[in-house]
């Protein structure tokens, strides 16, 4: 089943955000002593400043992390380590990321990454110049390549004991694939929109016939376009191309399936989020078009 990456967007949501945390940290890593309501949450989590990243599969939230923007309250980073020091004073804004925490069969450097990268792209979304994280030290490398840079040496989390690393990205470093693709494309009012989605070699990221609401960024991984299940491809797809944006401008249903040929990793934006925002601004409409134009040019001649 697939894997996605979104921000919680219902008190539901939340409120299991916070079993999760007490599972996995009170039960799995046993950082945090058990409370009798099963839930782990701190004042922060009170503030509307703060907002949680989640990972969800088969209807299961999986995953999560903390997104902190800081306020005349600060950011819960701002408790152990002394970030500011690191950051000019005037026009900038900080966001902080923690609490990251997945259950164990879903855990590993891809994922974390993933989830450090769409804190990033919501980041931007909200104007933030810098983003503070302090991270498990295994994906420090991954981190430096898309412009983190570690701060200090490896020190213990007060709260939860587990041994991080200072981390901060100057949103101007920021050097992700995805990131330069929206730049490109003029869609960077819709980066905080968009959500991340995993699936294996060989399931359906569309099927034939089914009604369309989402396109899709290919950002690792390859896909066949195919009209039937046992046809040969129309074509092939790859990193940083793009797929199923009729689905954002009509209602009809989808004219090809499209299946994963190898692990996929891919940016998904929803018709809803899309139309909404064309009706607050019609002028962005014009250079979306344009550029559509020319990918479903350049993707009928390849067929």
């Amino acid at each position: 089943m697939p894997i996605k990456i979104s921000i919680a967007k219902t008190p539901a949501c939340i409120d299991t955000v916070f079993k999760l945390r007490h599972s996995v940290f009170c039960y799995q890593e046993k950082s945090f002593q058990a409370q009798t309501d099963q839930r782990l949450f701190d004042i922060y989590d009170t503030f509307s400043t703060t907002h949680n990243l989640i990972v969800t599969t088969e209807n299961k939230i999986v995953g999560s992390l903390r997104l902190s923007l800081d306020s005349d309250m600060g950011v819960p980073a701002d408790e152990f380590y002394d970030f500011r020091s690191f950051i000019p004073t005037e026009n900038t804004k900080i966001m902080g990321c923690g609490m990251y925490c997945v259950t164990e069969e879903y855990r590993g450097t891809s994922m974390a990454l993933s989830m450090i990268l769409m804190a990033s792209y919501f980041a931007f979304s909200h104007q933030v110049t810098h983003v503070i994280a302090p991270i498990n030290p295994a994906i420090a490398k991954l981190l430096s390549r898309v412009g983190f840079k570690i701060l200090g040496e490896e020190i213990v989390e007060p709260k939860t004991g587990l041994t991080i690393l200072p981390t901060l990205l100057d949103m101007n470093d920021l050097n992700d694939f995805f990131f330069k693709f929206v730049q490109q494309n003029e869609l960077q009012n819709f980066l905080g929109a968009y959500e991340c989605v995993f699936y294996k070699a060989g399931e359906y990221v569309v099927q034939l016939g089914e009604q369309g609401n989402s396109a899709f960024v290919i950002i690792e991984g390859k896909v066949d376009v195919v009209l039937e299940d046992d046809s040969h491809p129309l074509t092939s797809l790859k990193s940083g191309d793009v797929f199923g944006e009729l689905a954002l401008l009509t209602d009809s249903t989808r004219a090809a399936s499209v299946i994963a040929t190898t692990d996929l990793r891919v940016m998904s934006l929803s018709k809803e989020v899309f139309m909404k925002y064309l009706v607050e601004n019609p002028t962005e409409a014009v250079g979306f078009m344009k550029n559509m134009g020319m990918r479903m040019k350049n993707l009928l001649q390849q067929i």
